[in-house]
Formats: C-alpha cells, structure tokens, sequence
C-alpha cells in the first residue's frame, strides 16, 4: 500500500519501519526521492506495526474526484466503464472491488456521500493500494448523477440476482455504468429505475446470491472480455 501510495504521487509525512532494511529497492528509491527517512515506531503505534508487514505511513487524507470533474475527464472517450455502488457498508468489499476495477480497466467508482463506506485504511490496505491510482468519486445523490451519466451517454447496468437479462447473453460495450447495490438490500427502488437494464449472473446450488464483490468482478471482466 505504502509503495502504491509513493507510485502515484500521494503526499507521505512519515515512514515508520520495523526494519531499516525494509527501504530497499523501489521502495527505498521512491521513499529518498520524497525527502523520506524511516522512523522508529512510537511506542503508541506499535499495535499498529504488528499487522503492518513492518512499515507504517502517515500521509494526506485521501483525495476524492470532483463528480463534475470526473465526467468532463471521460467525455471524449468512446467506450469506458464506471462502477457505482450504491450504499456498500463493508469496507472489505469495497477494497476488493477497487482492485478489481483497476485490474480490469474500469475508468473510476462512484460512490454516496452518506450512509456509505468510506475509503479507509482498511479499504487501502485491501485494496492492495489501488486506490491511489483508480479515481473515487462522491456524490451526494446516486440517482441523479446516474441521470447525468446517462445525458452524457452512458448505458446503466444493474446488478441484481432477479435481473431479467443473464450476463452472457448482453453485449458490453460503449460507454458503460455498472451499478451495485447494499450487501443486504441490494439496490434501492429509486436507484434500480435508473438502470436501463438489470442483469444476473448464472448460479447453481442452494445460496442465494453472490458476495457483492465477487460479482462485480465477474461483469467486470466479462465487459473486459468482450
């Protein structure tokens, strides 16, 4: 995560390190090059080092996109694929969901202002520090910027287990919005009739449903295949 975060550029305070020689290589180069030297731990954050593969950082809060911004940065592009989550509650889910996303190409996550999870710790550390080079956006309403989305041309896929259109039998392609929902709820009423099309994945045996980031990794790179 450390390494990711010095990568793309995000501003790093202090390194602690639980063993000097942990700076080497990339790591080390990266750590010089932003004027950083490790650090013993203190004392009050020696919890922390345990679970830490040894190396700590104290950096600037994370920065989201602006949702404006966001937009006008893919509006020349033909075809992309923007996932929006609607109330996820598990940081967990969102970390993993971030990895797969950039691993699979998408252009960037939306997610709600409030009632949401939050990009945390947790959710870098899961991430594998993905999100420091995949835009996250927060908007205060995802109902309407899915009506902006879709005014600038983009076609809205919901995720949802009851959905009337199986994975493989839609085209995925073009400008892309790919919703969804809470880990209990799924998408909400008003959010789901913004969705063009709501789509589901094959399944056998007596679960339910998918986790919601194992799904979301499936449509993701079945879009990246096709």
């Amino acid at each position: 995560v450390v390494l990711e975060a010095l990568r793309s550029g995000h501003k790093i305070h202090r390194l602690y390190l639980g063993d000097p020689r942990i700076l080497k290589g990339e790591l080390g180069t990266l750590a010089e090059k932003a004027g950083l030297q490790g650090e013993v731990c203190p004392a009050a954050l020696q919890e922390k080092m345990e679970g830490s593969q040894g190396i700590l950082a104290y950096g600037e809060r994370f920065s989201y996109r602006n949702p404006e911004d966001f937009l006008e940065s893919l509006s020349k592009s033909q075809g992309c694929l923007v996932v929006v989550l609607d109330h996820l509650e598990d940081p967990h889910n969102l970390g993993a969901i971030i990895r797969t996303a950039l691993c699979a190409g998408a252009a960037g996550i939306v997610i709600p202002d409030d009632r949401s999870v939050r990009v945390t710790q947790t959710v870098l550390k899961v991430s594998a520090g993905a999100a420091f080079h995949l835009p996250i956006v927060k908007v205060s309403n995802i109902a309407t910027y899915l009506k902006k989305m879709r005014e600038e041309g983009f076609w809205v896929y919901g995720a949802d287990m009851a959905g009337p259109s199986g994975l493989y039998e839609i085209a995925l392609s073009g400008r892309i919005v790919l919703v969804a929902g809470n880990e209990g709820k799924g998408i909400s009423p008003l959010v789901k009739k913004s969705c063009d099309v709501l789509i589901s994945i094959p399944q056998e045996g007596p679960l339910g449903s998918l986790n919601v980031s194992v799904a979301i990794g499936l449509i993701l790179y079945e879009a990246m295949r096709q």
